[in-house]
């Protein structure tokens, strides 16, 4: 019994301690976002995980080469999407309320579930989606004077999220975690690499660049510290990463989402200590209306399939 329950514990607290290490390592980023491009930032942080996952496959003799191509692709798009959508948001407002613009997913994952797979919503759902959408108002509420499209970035990255989540969960649970993982990082190093290319040949005005510095650069030519920085960060990622791969695969995918909000916490806690910074009071309200209805979605859809399961067993 204490081995089942080591067990059943192990997989929730290796979520959690990943988490919360993306958490502190995404703060990180504002060190380095005046020295170049996000596209740059993610080409040269994906050089050095894309090593260390090679290391890590070859010393522990692991697979890399994904069995299924085509849904790979599409959840690599996906995934790498949302995170460049969440990452040009991160130094345009405090990043506990970008995160909590990205864990809308659970919001999207509802939606998405009814529109395409013609899932039944009942009124319960439909309360938890116009409360989770009601919180992403009240965060952007402080900047209404200010709101510009990139502000709605990481809502974008929610709904990309949620879609590469329910491709991983449904069609790609037989994968290597390390075949996902690194294509994730292959897609979004060779696209970053491309978009800070295509700024290079076309600059964009200085009225962009002005608004979005970190988003439109061009390849500049960077310091010995902001190498150091990006390795710093690359090496917390991968960690990371590697924790939460392995969370995922010890534990069921709706009880994994509930530990998921750990890093909001996390990256709050952080963003306080680091550079100071606490959302507004409607801005805490609504990170707080997001948090609570993604927990409610996930423990509801948790309680439901086990609801099912008996039902089943009895018959």
């Amino acid at each position: 019994m204490i081995t089942q329950l080591r067990g059943s514990l192990s997989g929730p607290m290796l979520l959690v301690v990943g988490i919360s290490i993306l958490g502190f390592s995404d703060n990180l980023v504002l060190v380095v976002s005046d020295s170049a491009s996000v596209g740059q930032f993610h080409f040269i942080r994906s050089v050095f995980i894309i090593i260390g996952i090679l290391l890590v496959a070859r010393l522990m003799g692991l697979s890399v080469v994904p069995k299924r191509w085509p849904l790979m692709l599409i959840r690599t798009f996906c995934m790498v999407s949302a995170i460049l959508l969440y990452f040009t948001a991160m130094p345009l407002m405090p990043i506990p309320e970008a995160g909590a613009g990205l864990f809308t997913s659970p919001i999207f994952v509802l939606m998405f579930s009814g529109i395409f797979l013609k899932e039944a919503i009942g009124l319960k759902q439909i309360t938890m989606v116009v409360i989770g959408m009601l919180g992403m108002v009240l965060i952007l509420a402080p900047n209404i004077g200010g709101l510009t499209l990139f502000h709605l970035f990481p809502l974008g990255a929610g709904a990309m999220y949620a879609i590469a989540s329910m491709l991983t969960f449904r069609y790609l649970s037989g994968e290597s975690p390390l075949s996902i993982l690194l294509c994730f990082m292959l897609g979004i190093g060779i696209c970053g690499g491309l978009i800070t290319t295509v700024f290079s040949i076309f600059p964009v005005s200085q009225v962009w660049m002005d608004e979005a510095r970190f988003l439109f650069s061009p390849w500049t030519e960077v310091s010995k510290d902001y190498l150091l920085w990006v390795g710093i960060i690359a090496m917390l990622s991968l960690l990371a990463l590697v924790c939460i791969t392995r969370a995922y695969q010890m534990t069921k995918t709706s009880q994994a989402a509930i530990y998921e909000y750990a890093y909001l916490v996390s990256v709050g806690i952080s963003s306080y200590f680091i550079w100071d910074v606490v959302p507004p009071p409607l801005g805490l309200i609504g990170i707080g209306l997001i948090v609570a209805t993604g927990l409610t979605i996930s423990l509801y859809g948790e309680r439901t399939r086990l609801k099912n399961v008996s039902e089943r067993s009895v018959v």
